[in-house]
């Protein structure tokens, strides 16, 4: 019984109460030093780095000095020179990326900026230029049409291309359907494509599209432009038409294809072929 109250005794006797509380205050003491340490370590970064972006905010260094340009091929050099040169003495940190990209789309052939900072004071500008899919009539103008239906720049002796296919009367709606037609006809039936000299929007839904080889204008709808453009073809070699024989060729009908021959062979051309029903030749 004793022996039992003398262990008991022993299990709750209470701690050096004195040792307990310095122990509790060297941990307290470690963890505001190890806060301090982290705090001093923070602040000596943030104030680095408050000192770096100081230095290349303000540093003569970092002054734009070179400006690289590359990829302008129709775009004249002294144009792109022209916008780039009022940038040179920037900051390059503090240079306006976007700023220069609008200015120097406002440039015909300019499709899109790439650029690059180059450090110390090194600019680097690659342009992407338009691809001219056909050349546009407007009024005494001629302009470079891109695969978006943009007009872009003036007919230019040094960039001519003169098997660019012509649209006339076309704007807005109209334009890009001419563009559309002729970008799925150049994908798709490079022969048709290949004929085509002039395009002519027909609301709502046709197109006048002038024929190298027959030297005739052939109505057609985009949806089967490529099956039927061969039949007049085929109906020019049976009638024995030769070239600028016939004045128009129109394939719009489901049951039919109309020609009307040119003014000094309509005599000779009966009105109704008795070879084949599809053929509807007017006078």
């Amino acid at each position: 019984m004793s022996a039992r109250c003398d262990t008991t005794e022993r299990f709750f006797r209470p701690a050096d109460v004195a040792a307990l509380r310095r122990n509790q205050r060297r941990i307290q003491i470690q963890r505001i030093i190890l806060v301090g340490s982290r705090l001093v370590v923070v602040g000596a970064i943030v104030a680095g780095a408050l000192w770096i972006y100081e230095r290349t905010q303000s540093d003569a260094r970092f002054a734009l000095k070179t400006i690289e340009v590359s990829g302008a091929v129709h775009t004249p050099r002294s144009a792109v020179n022209a916008i780039t040169q009022a940038y040179v003495g920037a900051n390059l940190f503090r240079l306006d990326i976007a700023h220069i990209q609008n200015d120097l789309r406002s440039l015909g052939w300019v499709s899109r900026i790439e650029t690059e900072k180059q450090l110390p004071d090194t600019l680097r500008v690659r342009i992407v230029e338009r691809t001219p899919v056909a050349l546009l009539q407007s009024g005494d103008r001629l302009q470079y049409v891109d695969e978006n239906g943009v007009p872009f720049a003036e007919l230019s002796p040094a960039v001519g291309d003169s098997d660019l296919p012509l649209i006339t009367g076309a704007t807005g709606v109209e334009l890009a359907r001419c563009v559309a037609l002729l970008r799925a006809l150049r994908a798709r039936d490079a022969e048709v494509f290949a004929r085509i000299s002039e395009v002519r929007p027909v609301p709502p839904d046709g197109f006048a599209l002038f024929d190298r080889q027959l030297g005739a204008v052939v109505y057609a709808r985009e949806g089967d432009l490529s099956a039927k453009w061969r039949d007049p073809y085929a109906i020019a070699g049976a009638e024995k038409l030769g070239r600028a024989a016939i004045a128009y060729a129109d394939l719009r009908f489901a049951d039919r294809i109309v020609i009307k021959p040119s003014n000094s062979i309509a005599a000779a051309l009966p009105p109704h072929s008795e070879t084949t029903g599809a053929i509807h030749a007017e006078d």
